[in-house]
């Protein structure tokens, strides 16, 4: 392992503090582009090399990515891989210790988490259990879901308890009417809240605040377990400290505890995430809960000129008293390395000539050999980003709007599937059905339909029934199309939703004509996708519905709308080659060297500042608010934000009027910043863009890969996904750049099950805690997929063979306990020399001792029964050869065994993997990175189980 000084990484005096403190409380402040990840990164080698085991280092971020980085960086300066490195989001690292503890408070540890819209559905499927009157009118008994949903977070993110609530309410006066009503409307939310609370219990669901929520009274009620987490990670580590809320600042300090051993990185000028629920009181008042605390400020930028620096500070000097500046006495004014040109400010007559100039400019800017990529144009409103989009597009300047938002169910392919399925449950719907039989599924000519459609209205016949007593010839598509929508409707009361929706789309055909298309057509692709997006709502829905029907599906939509399931087009990414168009909001972390930050006007930024739904009463906030939490105070921190995004060259524009004709002020930022040196371009005349679709167009060229295939120049895949392209290619491209939706088959879901009570097995034995083998046998039954058979008999003897399997690996297991080095452990390698990024999860590894490590892979599949047959297929395993490579690359060594273990028949077939034959997989590996990266998805030979349509 390589050895670094301070001074071999080349960190400034402040990084070079910071990266020194061993231990105790420490707050880093790092402004904008100072290297707070590297501090953070530097100072987790710099502990590794002094010996402290990686599995004591606990470094928690908010995204992914932001994880996955730093952890690629750790094992970089480190100079090796750890796979048990514990860098992970808030969630990830709550749900793990949630699933690993979960006994010890009551739980299952085999809990499903919910998404927003499945709490909608199982708010909804429970409405009369959470005894809702104020908050449920006749009218529209479930049309306060959504608020209620979120007055829930809100309540788990103060880390309230039921007991709590319910004492806070008792106490409320009553004097008046108003207090009365107050009272009234405070109880039913204590009761609906401890309701939910009990409900998820029962059906062993939780929903994303309860990963951290229930893991700290977990920690509160357990203190046996706070004391196991507080010896087993000696340090703490927390990035963006800013941006955290009361419940994820709650769980730091109690897993710190009296060690106190603690080192945050943040910059409260940053903080713009107060919508949802961080609080700057954390970061302001760090010093106050931890008075020993040292702390190191980072003003060397290596971001921007010193005149951007310069403006943005004085803009967020306006933030002050409530600033770790003015707090800690502190010096936050940013120190760039270079000089250049001054921001420019510039003023328009109206918002056409303002997103023209800067069209214009950024065509300026290309002509001058300016890389697209290093352009980007900002905005605070969604709207406004529409039209950017649409000036751009019209200027025929290459570009790429990261993040836009669309309505999953008002997408053409969505909205058709929605139309069938309600004239699959209401007949007697004649909108509907004339929807579904005009459109894509069964092309019947409108002038045939509309003809009869008009008669039957003005007659006041439902179309169902005119349809079926015609005897026009004319009519006789329809009729056809009646007759399978009838066969639909018969299936719909023995299958799930999505059940149903798939075999509308594969029975009608559509499904190979659509897949077909979107091989050739981004259109079409495009559309596959948000099919994707749609199905994979429907299977939340049917994970917590009581009976997921597709009645209960359609009775249940409006809530869902209404809802608001924007969901973010996860197809669309940052570019190096386009000018990137985005929200301020999704800018923040990223740089570029020019940057357009437009309609800076009063009302968009700052945005005016609307209602967040229900809030807390403060007597029960955990957290009262400050100046410092303002919104006027946070719009400010967004355009800080926005400004230190600029390396190079930084333009603001505002117009004096929008569309609407009401003039329009400069933003008061602009003012704060600027004073009033704007340059005006006054001209009337600008050319109008022509009105263009109030949707955001799809792309003309191919989709780009997904971004969980890409990370910066790395393609990066999981083990699987290495062996369908090998399979097909073609079937990759379905699967997991289009994500087309596929039939979950009973064996799948079995197969999932079994692994995740396989784990639970090997996990007891690891910790001499083996849970018992009823409780195994409940959850194995609950969760057994309860559509799919070809008969109710056929499904309760493939359970009672489940049964029996799972009765024979536990005795099997108890009675020859095997050491574990690894239990279902994630491993991520990279493969710098063809740039593959190599993801996957050892089921098992079994150290036994002098005789080396035998991975072990979980088989469920009951058709390997001769131990002849298991050596076959472990021989000709590329996925076991592909975990001896991983483990080679994380260990330097190859394990002595690979072995596929068939659950359902006790056989093993196990291999020693030689250095040939993984040198003939890093060949394979390469090919696989290079047709993807080419987007070379060709037809494979094999088509066994393959997604797309007959070739």
């Amino acid at each position: 392992m390589a050895k670094h000084t301070i001074e071999g990484f080349g960190l400034n005096k402040a990084q070079g503090l910071a990266v020194a403190i061993d231990d105790g409380p420490a707050l880093v402040v790092a402004g904008a582009g100072t290297g707070k990840t590297r501090v953070i990164v530097d100072r987790i080698a710099r502990l590794l090399q002094q010996g402290v085991e990686p599995k004591q280092l606990l470094a928690l971020t908010f995204t992914e990515k932001a994880a996955q980085e730093m952890i690629d960086r750790v094992n970089q300066v480190v100079g090796t891989y750890e796979i048990e490195l514990p860098i992970m989001t808030f969630n990830a690292f709550g749900e793990s210790l949630l699933r690993e503890f979960a006994p010890d408070i009551g739980w299952s540890g085999n809990f499903m988490v919910m998404g927003d819209n499945a709490q909608i559905v199982f708010l909804r499927e429970r409405l009369d259990r959470l005894h809702l009157d104020y908050f449920a009118p006749l009218s529209q008994p479930d049309g306060q879901l959504s608020n209620l949903r979120d007055y829930f977070s809100k309540l788990k993110q103060n880390v309230i308890i039921p007991e709590d609530y319910s004492a806070f309410v008792k106490q409320l006066p009553t004097t008046n009417e108003a207090e009365k009503s107050e009272k009234r409307k405070q109880i039913e939310l204590a009761k609906a809240f401890a309701a939910y609370l009990e409900l998820c219990q029962e059906a062993s669901v939780i929903d994303y605040d309860d990963q951290l929520y229930l893991l700290i009274r977990l920690l509160r009620a357990r203190p046996n377990v706070l004391a196991e987490l507080q010896k087993r990670f000696a340090f703490v580590m927390v990035d963006e400290f800013q941006d955290t809320n009361t419940m994820q600042s709650e769980l730091v300090d109690l897993l710190v505890g009296k060690r106190q051993n603690l080192f945050v990185v943040g910059d409260d000028d940053q903080s713009i995430y107060g919508w949802r629920g961080a609080t700057l009181a954390n970061i302001l008042d760090f010093k106050k809960r931890y008075p020993k605390a040292r702390d190191i400020t980072l003003i060397d930028n290596y971001r921007s000129t010193q005149e951007i620096l310069d403006a943005a500070h004085k803009l967020i000097q306006h933030n002050n008293p409530e600033r770790l500046e003015v707090r800690l006495n502190i010096n936050k004014h940013l120190q760039g390395r270079r000089h250049g040109a001054k921001p420019q400010v510039n003023q328009f007559e109206t918002l056409d000539a303002e997103l023209d100039w800067v069209a214009q400019d950024i065509k300026r800017q290309l002509d001058a050999g300016t890389a697209a990529g290093s352009i980007a144009v900002l905005a605070r409103r969604n709207a406004t980003l529409q039209q950017v989009h649409n000036q751009l597009a019209y200027a025929g300047i290459d570009h790429v709007v990261i993040g836009q938002r669309f309505e999953l169910y008002h997408e053409p392919i969505v909205r058709q599937l929605l139309e069938v399925l309600r004239a699959i449950v209401d007949p007697l719907d004649s909108l509907s059905l004339y929807h579904s039989l005009t459109g894509p599924l069964f092309n019947v000519p409108v002038h045939n339909l509309a003809r009869l459609a008009a008669s039957s209205k003005r007659s006041h016949e439902h179309l169902y029934d005119a349809l079926k007593a015609s005897n026009d010839k004319a009519d006789q598509g329809a009729l056809a199309a009646l007759e399978q929508l009838d066969r639909w409707r018969e299936k719909a009361s023995t299958v799930t939703v999505g059940q149903l929706a798939y075999d509308i789309l594969d029975e009608s055909g559509y499904r190979n004509v659509l897949y077909k298309m979107a091989a050739k057509e981004p259109v079409a692709a495009q559309a596959v996708s948000r099919l994707a997006e749609w199905f994979r709502t429907m299977k939340e829905f049917e994970a917590v519905a009581v009976l997921p029907s597709a009645l209960q599906y359609v009775d249940a939509l409006p809530a869902l709308q209404a809802a608001g399931d924007l969901n973010e087009d996860g197809t669309l990414d940052l570019s190096e080659e386009v000018v990137n168009v985005l929200s301020i909001h999704k800018a923040k972390g990223l740089e570029w060297a020019v940057v357009y930050l437009v309609d800076c006007n009063e009302g968009s930024l700052p945005l005016r500042n609307i209602g967040r739904g229900l809030q807390l009463p403060e007597a029960i906030a955990a957290v009262t608010q400050s100046a410092a939490d303002d919104h006027l105070a946070e719009e400010r921190r967004l355009m800080y934000v926005a400004m230190t995004r600029a390396k190079d060259e930084l333009y603001l524009s505002c117009a004096k009027q929008h569309n609407s004709g009401v003039p329009k002020k400069p933003s008061r930022f602009l003012l704060e910043a600027f004073g009033e040196t704007f340059k005006e371009h006054m001209s009337p005349n600008s050319p109008t863009l022509p009105k263009l679709a109030s949707y955001v167009e799809l792309p003309s060229k191919p989709l780009p890969l997904p971004r969980e295939l890409l990370e910066g120049d790395m393609v990066k895949l999981t083990i699987s996904q290495v062996q369908k392209y090998l399979d097909c290619p073609l079937d990759f491209y379905y699967r997991y750049v289009l994500h087309v939706p596929h039939e979950l088959t009973p064996a799948q879901a079995y197969g999932t099950l079994m692994h995740q009570l396989i784990e639970a097995i090997n996990r007891g034995i690891a910790s001499q805690k083996v849970p018992p083998l009823n409780g195994l046998m409940a959850q194995l039954a609950s969760n057994w997929p309860k559509v799919g058979h070809l008969s109710a008999l056929q499904r309760d003897r493939a359970l009672e063979r489940a049964k029996q399997n799972l009765t024979a690996f536990y005795e099997q297991a108890k009675d020859h306990p095997n050491k574990f080095a690894a239990i279902e452990e994630p491993f991520r390698v990279r493969l710098n020399d063809y740039k593959v990024i190599l993801r996957g999860r050892f089921d098992a590894v079994i150290d036994h001792g002098g005789d080396g490590i035998e991975i072990i892979d979980y088989k469920t599949s009951g058709n390997v029964d001769t131990s002849e047959k298991a050596k076959q297929r472990a021989t000709s395993s590329e996925q076991l050869t592909l975990y001896a490579l991983a483990w080679q690359q994380l260990h330097t060594e190859l394990p002595s065994l690979v072995t596929l273990a068939f659950v359902a028949t006790n056989m093993r077939g196990s291999v020693k993997k030689t250095q040939r034959g993984i040198d003939g997989a890093h060949s394979r590996l390469q090919k696989v990175a290079n047709g993807i990266r080419g987007q070379l998805f060709e037809p494979g030979k094999d088509h066994s189980f393959c997604l797309h349509p007959p070739l």
